[in-house]
């Protein structure tokens, strides 16, 4: 027994042809696409046409048998797109710029040329070329001074006495010479013709005389050399000195000293201090001698400004001087602003706050030196001012002993006649490129030197001597004297 296939009420539902009426639809929608294709180019090229850009002829003058009336004609053409609306033709006098005639000009197509002309009265024109100005369509579209708009303006000249000539008779239409065949010089941007005769120049209707010509180069000379003497008296007055100066120990030499008595070796020492940090590794019985700048309270860098810094490298000849980096006016003024805070830091907000210091010092002081000197050692210097009766310079001798540093004198030196400032010097040694080390982390390993030297100026550490070690620090003299007791310290050394 054969069985049916059941069959569903959607499959009943579909129709065996599309309705005519849809298929109409459908045909009508598909040349609808075709037409929108067609136009859509020459659509898109319409809105995307070039803008107006009105250009004019040499304008042409006549005048009427009337002798009263003069004939401007000029051609006008567009030569970029349709023009949108409606524009004015002015013609002014050149010189006041008083506006003489104004006319409508109408829309033009684009590539659409139209011969324009007006009629000028010339009731009241002096007798003479008068100049006026012709100016087409300079509007919101093409502005004043535009580039696009320097063709739609054009000078020309009206002649009463050649109108009056006209009596009797048409005039022919004789086209004008165009401004620059009047001139020597033509300038078209500016409108600006000028005439070279022997008796002056002559700008547009303007005649300059020799004579004025010759007082107006003297003036301006004049002016000059005002200018480059009062440059002068600024820079002499306002000059600031040289960054570094020839640096001179502000310590006094007493050579009535024994140099094996104490005060004769403590000046010895004196020249041998570089900073105020012990940079040499601890080597048993080895000395080292550093200063301290303080104020009369004992504050370190109280009473004293840093005025410069620099780095420079060196070999075995010396410092080279073409690599001299002078640190800014902006890294100088970080540090003098740190020595004010300073004390009220510790250690790890004091490294946080020279660390962008130090990476301005190490990018100033690697863009001096080249490629293939790399390897060679830097020199830092710090230059310090003080204050007279405020700030005092503190030398410190220490010995290695049990591989630790020991104090084993100090003393305040005694000073020249320093005038308003204690000049004081700071040199320290950093490392080039090392063995083995590449470029990338030598620049990084910099500004990690410099941090720590530094830190070196705000901390003064100094480990106390032993109770039974024979040079304990004695107190600071007041002035200059010998005693027994520096001189068992100075023996022991």
């Amino acid at each position: 027994m054969a069985m049916s296939m059941p069959v569903s009420r959607e499959q009943d539902s579909i129709p065996d042809a599309i309705h005519p009426a849809d298929r109409m639809r459908f045909v009508q929608l598909a040349l609808a696409l075709v037409l929108f294709l067609a136009a859509g180019p020459n659509l898109i090229g319409r809105a995307q046409s070039d803008p107006r850009d009105y250009a004019i002829t040499t304008p042409l003058v006549t005048y009427a048998t009337d002798s009263e009336t003069a004939i401007v004609s000029f051609t006008i053409t567009n030569q970029g797109g349709d023009a949108p609306e409606e524009s004015q033709v002015t013609i002014a006098d050149n010189q006041s710029g008083r506006i003489v005639k104004s006319e409508t000009l109408p829309a033009l197509a684009a590539g659409e040329a139209l011969a324009f002309s007006t009629e000028l009265t010339l009731a009241g024109y002096p007798d003479g070329d008068v100049f006026l100005q012709v100016e087409v369509g300079i509007d919101q579209y093409e502005l004043a001074g535009s580039s696009i708009a320097r063709n739609n303006s054009m000078l020309f000249t009206v002649n009463a006495f050649d109108a009056r000539q006209a009596i009797g008779g048409e005039a022919s239409p004789t086209p004008q010479p165009t401004p620059f065949v009047r001139y020597d010089l033509w300038i078209p941007i500016f409108n600006l013709g000028v005439n070279f005769g022997t008796d002056g120049i002559q700008v547009n209707d303007s005649v300059v005389s020799t004579a004025q010509i010759v007082l107006a180069v003297v003036l301006l000379a004049l002016i000059l050399f005002l200018i480059w003497i009062a440059g002068l008296v600024l820079r002499l007055t306002i000059r600031r000195p040289p960054a570094f100066e020839t640096w001179q120990a502000p310590y006094a030499i007493n050579t009535y000293f024994d140099p094996d008595s104490t005060q004769g070796r403590r000046q010895s020492w004196q020249f041998q201090a570089q900073n105020s940090a012990i940079l040499s590794p601890p080597v048993e019985e080895q000395v080292a001698v550093v200063k301290r700048l303080v104020d009369r309270q004992g504050a370190i860098l109280g009473a004293w400004t840093i005025k410069a810094a620099r780095t420079m490298q060196y070999d075995i000849y010396g410092r080279i001087n073409r690599t001299e980096a002078i640190m800014s006016y902006g890294v100088i003024k970080a540090l003098n602003d740190l020595i004010q805070s300073a004390p009220a830091l510790d250690n790890q907000q004091l490294t946080k706050l020279l660390q962008p210091i130090a990476k301005r010092m190490s990018r100033a002081a690697l863009a001096a030196i080249e490629k293939q000197n790399r390897t060679l050692p830097f020199a830092m210097e710090i230059r310090f001012d003080g204050v007279p009766g405020e700030g005092r310079i503190i030398f410190e001798l220490y010995q290695c002993r049990d591989s630790a540093w020991r104090l084993v004198d100090s003393w305040e030196p005694a000073l020249t006649n320093t005038g308003s400032r204690i000049p004081e010097n700071f040199t320290y040694t950093l490392n080039g490129m090392l063995p083995g080390e590449s470029y990338r982390e030598f620049k990084a390993r910099l500004p990690q030197d410099l941090t720590q030297l530094l830190g070196s100026l705000f901390y003064h550490h100094q480990v106390p001597a032993e109770s039974d070690f024979p040079s304990a620090r004695p107190p600071l003299p007041e002035a200059a004297g010998d005693d027994e007791t520096d001189e068992t310290s100075a023996n022991d050394t």
